[in-house]
């Protein structure tokens, strides 16, 4: 069991032969950066479902075990995985074995509910060994009243009946702690007034800053009791994500016009997740004029990954630049548009758009396969007025092409004139996935452009591209001496090869030079 070895309880160990824990990298690499007291168990209920899970907890007699939980103080994150047998054989020892196993279940979420250190707590439903989540949240119902130090409640794949939504609601109404975040995921069955029942209890808990409903049929009644709870809680995130075969989401106009109403009225969130929820067309309409129209609310980021899209028909073009022109004044740091029906005549609007938006540094276009190569051509040609956007993503489009290449390279730097490479693009640094990008001089005119200092950009690749050009070269000898100095000091460090043919360029200048030093040694000698 992992512990932290600044803890006053580090010497708090397992009392028996079992090591129930299994940690997940990226997750506590997440909780590392946002929390320096962090220590985690990673249970999964099933043995076959990942090799590195090597055993199956509830071969664990936690009736006996109980303090490997309860009693370690130092646990701060736990995360406890669905049951879902893989094999025949698995399946048919777990039926045999069904009765004793989930009272072996209940014994170790009670040993959980005994932990009042916890601060993550995630619990994926155990119904495939007759343990339903009711039971579950039954028996952490005390814990989450009474464990003051719980930060975040993730509950997933389960049926939310009326009386788990009770259960459920009576506990966050009741909470000790500073819970500010509450997420369910695959939860069949949420009906409005299910969800009605959690955001009334949530209303009482003032810290909760993050909600997810990932993965979850919403339907225009749990719309309509979102809309009102963008209105009533201080939340800076909301997440509403359909899985990736985008079957979830029920919702129409109708819904989404609710929820769009109460985010006109909204002034705290920050972060909008709708990535693979189909929203449609109509529904991204609403949502960027909820966002244009409410100059309180100062969202950072929003993702509509495969949301403003429609089996049926496409966006027009019309559509996605009335879209655009909404968000052209917000202030947004990170869109997400990747896996819409974007196509070439959509580019130009949406790079106006884009070049409108002074906050925004990241862009998600990961998989737009309607555009082709002359569409992101202009997509890069049009990019090169732009001073905000530092990161774009585009995987899974056409962009190694030699004439996308020729685009993104004038974009960055266009070295007809000094003019023209003073109004290039001195900020995108980072185009992913580079490596499809075969220029090399692309990827060095990116790595100049992470330079904080844009106008020493500017000047670096005007020395670069047009002074040490051959053709250009002549120009050096007409160039003002206040400026010729930095000229040479960029070739000393990083042209030297380049001396010469400066040399070659400007020759009276040094010819001029040496005269100036022998009759400055002269006087020397006469004093």
């Amino acid at each position: 069991m992992t512990s932290n070895n600044n803890s006053d309880d580090a010497s708090v160990e397992s009392s028996g032969p079992y090591d129930p824990c299994d940690i997940d990298e990226e997750v506590l690499e997440y909780i590392k950066a946002n929390d320096p007291d962090w220590v985690a168990l990673y249970v999964t209920f099933n043995g076959d479902a990942n090799p590195n899970f090597r055993f199956d907890p509830l071969s664990i007699d936690w009736k006996r075990e109980n303090s490997a939980i309860s009693e370690s103080r130092h646990i701060k994150f736990l995360e406890i995985r669905d049951l879902q047998q893989q094999t025949d054989e698995h399946y048919l020892y777990c039926e045999r074995n069904k009765e004793d196993r989930v009272e072996n279940a209940k014994a170790f979420y009670r040993s959980v509910a005994a932990n009042r250190s916890l601060k993550y707590l995630a619990v994926e439903g155990n119904i495939t060994f007759g343990l339903e989540m009711k039971d579950t949240v039954a028996i952490l119902r005390p814990f989450v009243q009474s464990n003051n130090k719980l930060r975040s409640l993730q509950l997933g794949h389960f049926t939310m009946d009326a009386r788990t939504a009770q259960t459920l609601a009576s506990a966050l109404s009741n909470c000790a702690g500073s819970l500010n975040s509450f997420g369910l995921k695959r939860c069949d069955g949420l009906t409005g007034r299910a969800m009605e029942k959690i955001i009334n209890a949530m209303k009482v808990q003032t810290n909760i800053a993050e909600l997810r409903l990932d993965e979850i049929d919403i339907d225009d009644d749990v719309g309509i009791v979102l809309g009102v709870a963008l209105t009533t809680l201080s939340l800076k995130s909301l997440s509403i994500q359909g899985d990736y075969e985008m079957r979830f989401g029920s919702i129409s106009e109708a819904g989404m016009e609710a929820i769009c109403e109460g985010l006109s009225q909204n002034s705290t969130l920050e972060t909008l997740d709708f990535r693979r929820f189909p929203i449609g067309v109509n529904g991204g309409l609403c949502l960027a004029a909820a966002i244009s129209n409410n100059s309180a609310l100062a969202l950072k980021e929003l993702d509509l990954t495969c949301a403003v899209h429609s089996a049926q028909y496409s966006p027009s073009p019309l559509g996605w630049a009335i879209f655009f022109d909404f968000l052209s004044n917000s202030t947004l740091q990170n869109l997400q548009l990747g896996g819409n029906n974007i196509t070439d005549d959509v580019i130009p609007d949406m790079v106006e758009c884009l070049n409108s938006m002074t906050s925004l540094t990241q862009l998600n276009l990961w998989k737009c396969s309607d555009v082709t190569t002359s569409g992101w051509s202009d997509f890069f040609r049009l990019l090169k007025n732009n001073k905000s956007l530092r990161k774009c993503q585009m995987y899974v489009n056409s962009i190694s092409n030699m004439s996308v290449a020729e685009a993104m390279s004038s974009a960055l730097c266009d070295g007809t004139s000094v003019e023209s490479i003073f109004s290039s693009n001195h900020t995108l640094s980072s185009i992913i996935p580079l490596s499809f990008i075969k220029n090399p001089g692309i990827k060095l005119l990116l790595k100049m452009n992470e330079n904080d200092d844009k106008v020493e950009v500017a000047r670096q690749k005007i020395i670069k591209y047009y002074f040490l050009e051959e053709n250009n070269l002549h120009e050096l000898g007409r160039m003002d001496l206040g400026l010729l100095p930095r000229v040479l000091g960029y070739v000393d460090k990083y042209e030297p090869t380049r001396l010469y043919e400066l040399v070659r360029a400007i020759p009276s200048l040094i010819h001029s030079n040496e005269e100036v030093i022998g009759t400055k040694r002269k006087r020397k000698r006469r004093a």
